[in-house]
């Protein structure tokens, strides 16, 4: 059986698109390029969140299908963290880890938003569902939680849980 790769629902601002970026044995499947019809593709991924746009109708079936086709091709799969995904990976039995930022410290979450280009309505509905998604999450059957610090971003805690991580100029 070929080995498949691990799937990790993170929340927003952990880190997965500069982890994308930057190894190749990882991907991160912005959820926003398979929700929405892209006719900002002019406009930066972070700016786009929180506008309004339309919904493909695939949605969010293209969304799992590359997640899918993702952990056979991939040693980690980056993706959104949102109750309905996980609630798709329990009832098809998909394993997955979870990875979210410390729940009292959402002052850095905030940052790191407006730091990367967020715009406000955004970062409004982020704030909404801070608590209530880590209080679904810990329901959840998932296989690890990391919890991303203050100081620290989804790459260090992999790199500290000894994930091998291939394609940076540190590991390769």
């Amino acid at each position: 059986m070929m080995k498949q790769g691990v799937i990790i629902a993170g929340f927003a601002t952990c880190g997965k698109s500069v982890l994308g970026r930057k190894y190749k044995n990882v991907i991160d499947l912005e959820s926003s390029n398979y929700k929405h019809i892209n006719d900002l593709e002019n406009v930066p991924v972070e700016m786009r969140k929180g506008t309004k746009r339309e919904i493909n109708q695939e949605w969010p079936e293209n969304y799992y299908r590359a997640i899918n086709d993702a952990i056979n091709k991939y040693d980690v799969v980056l993706v959104q963290l949102k109750p309905e995904h996980l609630d798709y990976f329990d009832k098809k039995d998909i394993r997955y880890s979870i990875a979210y930022p410390d729940i009292n410290d959402w002052e850095t979450v905030e940052m790191k938003c407006i730091d990367r280009g967020n715009n406000p309505n955004f970062i409004k509905r982020l704030k909404e569902v801070f608590i209530p998604y880590y209080e679904d999450v810990m329901r959840r059957n998932y296989e690890t939680l990391y919890i991303i610090g203050k100081n620290e971003t989804l790459e260090s805690v992999l790199i500290k849980n000894n994930f091998n991580l291939k394609g940076s100029d540190i590991n390769e």
